[in-house]
């Protein structure tokens, strides 16, 4: 019997897509055989025929109220709390759309109960880009040097891998970036869904909305979802993606400006794993 986790990844003021989100989980994934987390800071959340742990991870590690923790010191703790070696990673605004394919998650969880070289699966087209064929049916290889190598789309992982690459002071998107650097040095083995098999809307394993939430405004592609399925959210809290407005240059600036620190720091980490191996 398989024994794997999902860790839905979130925070506490994106609590207005738990429910959306676990209602459309209970519709569509009723089998679903693994034990389900959610990532939250301090809240608990609960919903009706479903067993969800809510993590609360900073109220767990002590983590001041005053204070905000950031993006991956809370996917670090979370995975600590968690003692399946395997783990689904989803994040709050993946709203499912049709019916999992459950099977097929179980398989590839089995393939890497069996081949410990595994360290990732990337279950989706929407991901990463793949180099080639592998000896393992229906995946590809992961191409090393892409920038997003390490992608927060629906994927298993092995916990330990993503301890590996983890740094407390990167947000998300630091994390994909130059976590896909790291993982390039350390010559991670990643597997993707074989994109003649797994197409956006044609046929896929884990059906959701690539993604609910986009710059903090809702994703106009949830509206019908949402209104199909009874689900009633206040969109104007949010607004919509359509409606934001372009940052202004200044704000642009100084978003790269703040960067370049981050990429030097990097590039000396880089160069101690590479003196490692």
């Amino acid at each position: 019997m398989t024994s794997y986790s999902i860790l839905v990844n979130t925070c506490d003021k994106f609590d207005d897509c738990w429910e959306p989100f676990f209602k459309l989980w209970k519709e569509f994934w009723p089998d679903c055989k693994g034990s389900l987390y959610l990532n939250t800071e301090y809240k608990e959340y609960a919903y009706e025929g479903l067993s969800i742990e809510s993590l609360k991870v900073c109220e767990r590690n002590n983590f001041p109220k005053t204070q905000r923790a950031t993006w991956s010191q809370c996917l670090k703790w979370a995975l600590e709390a968690i003692e399946d070696d395997i783990v689904l990673y989803l994040q709050e605004d993946y709203f499912l759309k049709d019916t999992v394919k459950n099977e097929e998650v179980e398989y590839y969880v089995s393939l890497m109960e069996s081949h410990k070289n595994i360290q990732c699966i990337q279950l989706t087209d929407q991901a990463v880009v793949a180099d080639g064929d592998s000896e393992y049916k229906d995946l590809n290889k992961v191409k090393f040097k892409q920038r997003y190598r390490v992608s927060c789309q629906a994927a298993l992982w092995r916990k330990s891998e993503l301890l590996k690459l983890i740094r407390e002071y990167e947000d998300a998107w630091e994390f994909e970036e130059f976590g896909s650097l790291r993982s390039e040095v350390l010559e991670s083995e990643y597997y993707v869904v074989d994109t003649n098999y797994v197409k956006l809307n044609t046929y896929e394993i884990i059906p959701y909305v690539f993604t609910g939430i986009v710059q903090g405004r809702w994703f106009e592609e949830v509206v019908p979802l949402f209104k199909k399925y009874g689900i009633e959210v206040d969109f104007s809290k949010r607004g919509f993606l359509k409606d934001a407005k372009k940052k202004p240059f200044f704000k642009r600036v100084k978003y790269r400006l703040n960067k370049l620190p981050k990429i030097v720091r990097n590039n000396r980490e880089l160069n101690l794993l590479r003196k490692k191996k």
